[in-house]
């Protein structure tokens, strides 16, 4: 049967979102069986280095990200529970970008050479891989348009709601708010803002009763429309 999040995802095709959900768990059950926790900042894959392994996300959030050298960083995707990563292991025997655990993280593993022969006999998890590439460059498309074109408050919230939206796909109750394990400073890092700045977006958000930082939380508050009409010039269109 297809995962939660394949049967939410209307854009999908009816006639491959059965395959694609069979390929995900062939995939997942040929992991190795024993979760790697990752404490948060642990980088699982270094930019620029060799690496051998595709990853499934059990718990916690990963981002894949690029640092230059004077330590400026660019969160590029974020990857949430029940999402692969690092695909393009199977492609590419050097990595361009790294891989980290934004907080504390459990993930399982396949080797790339596993893998390969896995999508070379079974043509969902094939497909599955495909999909997984296609969401990501999806991922890439809406950010590549926010950062050209949307303001702060655009941008921020954006990113709230694709991350509601997201979790919501995952079966993760997100109507009032959810779980947000992100810093301002990776928050900075993913939207191409500072930090203070970041953090007076978010207190324009909170006074105008749109949202909140709480905790470790987002929570939505009464004019949470307003935050809807606030990011959807920018908002995937499906």
């Amino acid at each position: 049967m297809p995962s939660t999040e394949l049967n939410a995802d209307t854009a999908i095709r009816p006639e491959v979102r059965d395959l694609l959900g069979q390929g995900k768990e062939t995939l997942r059950q040929a992991m190795e069986p024993t979760p790697l926790t990752f404490a948060a900042g642990t980088c699982l894959m270094q930019m620029g280095e060799p690496h051998e392994f595709l990853y499934a996300v059990e718990d916690g959030w990963l981002a894949r990200a690029r640092t230059i050298a004077d330590g400026r960083r660019q969160i590029i995707v974020v990857f949430l529970p029940g999402d692969v990563c690092g695909v393009k292991t199977l492609f590419m025997n050097r990595q361009p970008d790294a891989i980290e655990a934004l907080c504390p993280a459990a993930v399982r593993r396949i080797h790339h050479r596993d893998a390969c022969a896995l999508a070379t006999r079974e043509f969902g998890v094939a497909l599955f891989l495909a999909w997984q590439l296609a969401q990501d460059e999806r991922h890439l498309h809406d950010w590549n348009l926010r950062l050209g074109r949307a303001n702060a408050e655009e941008r921020i919230a954006a990113l709230i709601l694709e991350f509601r939206d997201r979790l919501a796909g995952k079966g993760v109750n997100t109507a009032e708010g959810y779980s947000f394990p992100l810093i301002q400073q990776q928050i900075a890092d993913h939207v191409g803002l500072t930090t203070v700045h970041v953090n007076r977006v978010l207190r324009r958000l909170r006074e105008r009763k749109m949202v909140s930082m709480q905790r470790g939380r987002v929570v939505f508050g009464d004019n949470i429309e307003e935050l809807e009409q606030l990011a959807e010039p920018v908002q995937d269109p499906v």
